[in-house]
C-alpha cells in the first residue's frame, strides 16, 4: 500500500455554463502517462463547469519511498465574488467561481508523480496485480488541486492553519509563488469539526487545542451536501494520533471508506491492483460544499433529495426552511457540530433558534434533506 500526499499553500453568483477543461504542460512524461493523465483530467472535466481553463503542470520525477504523487494547489483569498472571506481556495475553484483568470501567467495546480512507481498507464481500470493505475493516482492528485485539500500542520504539539512554508516540502517546488497565507484556513476547513471540539476553525490558531483536535481521530467534514451523500451523516476525514503532512485533514477516512467503497478515491492510501475512476458521491458533495458547480446530470445522491432553501444564513434569532413539502408541515431535528439534537420542530416557517449558541448548526427533515447554518 503506498501514501497519496497533496497539499495546499496559498491558497450568490451566476452559474459557470462551461464544461471544465484543462491544460496540462508535462516535464519529462512518457507520452503514454500524458494519455492517462489527460483520461483523467477529461473525466474532472465532465463533472465540473468552469468558463476558465485549469491549468496544470504535470512533473515525471523520482519521489522515493511511499509517494505515489505530491500536488501543490495554487490559491487565492478575497477575491471579488469569494463566499467566504479570510480563507483560501484553489485558484481553479476561485477562478470558476469569480468567471475570470485570478492568476494570469501561473499555473494552477502543480503535480508530482513518481516516476519510479510501476505505473499501469492503461486505460481501463484493468490493473495487473503489482502495478499502480496511473488514471486513478491522477485523478485523485487533480482532485486535490481542485481544492479537496486544507491548511493543516503540526508541530510538536502545537496545531496550525495557514502555517504552511515552502521549506516543508524541500526539495520539491511550485511554479508559481509561495504566499504568505496569514494563518488563514481554507474552504476545505471551514467544514472540518471533532467530535471533542466542533468546528476546527472556531479554535484558537494556532494552539496545543487545536494541536489535539487534528491528531484525534475523530475529525468530520459537516458540509450539508457531503451530510447528504454520506446518508445524513458528517463525513469521517482522516485524522490519524500521529499528524502526516500532506496527509492528516485532507483526505476522507481510510479505514471509514475502504478499497471497494465507492468513496475510496479521496482516501490516503492506494493498492496495487486497484483502480477506480469516479471521485464518489461524497467527494463530489464536498465539491459543492466548497464553492463547485457541478455539471447536469452527475449522479450524485443529493441530486434526487428534496429541494430545500434555508434563511437567513447567518441567522440571529429564527430560521425559515422551504421544502417541496406542502404546508411546511414535517418533523424537524436541529443538530450541533458536534452531531447533538438540540432542537426538535415540526414547523419549519419559522423556527426560533435565539436560544442556540453561535456556531455551525445542521438541520434535518424528514424527508431525507439536511442544511447547514450558521448561528450568529
Amino acid at each position: 500500500m503506498r501514501k497519496l500526499f497533496s497539499l495546499l499553500f496559498v491558497a450568490c453568483v451566476v452559474a459557470p455554463s462551461s464544461a471544465a477543461t484543462f491544460s496540462i504542460t508535462h516535464f519529462g512524461t512518457p507520452p503514454d502517462a500524458q494519455a492517462a493523465i489527460q483520461y483523467a483530467a477529461d473525466i474532472w472535466g465532465g463533472i465540473l463547469v468552469s468558463d476558465v481553463p485549469i491549468k496544470v503542470s504535470v512533473s515525471w520525477s523520482a519521489l522515493g519511498g511511499a509517494a505515489l504523487g505530491v500536488t501543490f494547489p495554487n490559491g487565492r483569498k478575497d477575491f471579488p465574488n469569494a463566499p467566504v472571506s479570510a480563507t483560501w481556495y484553489a485558484s481553479a475553484l476561485a477562478n470558476s467561481i469569480e468567471h475570470a483568470e485570478l492568476n494570469p501567467g501561473e499555473d494552477d495546480i502543480n503535480v508530482y508523480l513518481n516516476s519510479g512507481t510501476n505505473w499501469y498507464l492503461g486505460t481501463d481500470g484493468n490493473t495487473p496485480a503489482g502495478q499502480y493505475d496511473l488514471v486513478s493516482i491522477a485523478l485523485h492528485e487533480l482532485g486535490h488541486g481542485l481544492g479537496f485539500v486544507g491548511l493543516a500542520k503540526k508541530v510538536v504539539s502545537e496545531g496550525s492553519f495557514g502555517l504552511l512554508q515552502a521549506s516543508d516540502f524541500a526539495p520539491l517546488i511550485t511554479t508559481f509563488p509561495w504566499p504568505e497565507q496569514d494563518t488563514l484556513p481554507g474552504i476545505f476547513d471551514r467544514f472540518l469539526t471533532s467530535t471533542a471540539n466542533g468546528p476546527l476553525t472556531f479554535l484558537n490558531n494556532p494552539s496545543n487545542t487545536l494541536g489535539t483536535a487534528i491528531t484525534s481521530n475523530q475529525v468530520y467534514f459537516n458540509g450539508a451536501n457531503a451530510l447528504a451523500a454520506n446518508a445524513g451523516q458528517n463525513a469521517r476525514v482522516y485524522a490519524p494520533s500521529v499528524f502526516a503532512l500532506g496527509s492528516s485533514c485532507v483526505h476522507l477516512n481510510e479505514a471509514t471508506f475502504p478499497a471497494g467503497n465507492p468513496n475510496e478515491l479521496m482516501t490516503p492510501f492506494s493498492s496495487a491492483g486497484q483502480s477506480n475512476h469516479w471521485p464518489g458521491p461524497i467527494c463530489l458533495g464536498i465539491l459543492r460544499d466548497i464553492g463547485w458547480t457541478l455539471a447536469p446530470d452527475v449522479g450524485v445522491a443529493e441530486h434526487h433529495l428534496p429541494s430545500v432553501h434555508l434563511f437567513p444564513d447567518p441567522a440571529t434569532s429564527e430560521i425559515t426552511i422551504i421544502t417541496n413539502n406542502p404546508g411546511g408541515k414535517e418533523p424537524i431535528t436541529v443538530a450541533d457540530a458536534f452531531g447533538r439534537v438540540v432542537l426538535r420542530t415540526s414547523n419549519s416557517r419559522p423556527i426560533d433558534v435565539s436560544g442556540l449558541d453561535a456556531g455551525s448548526y445542521i438541520a434535518r427533515g424528514q424527508g431525507g434533506w439536511v442544511a447547514r447554518f450558521l448561528k450568529q
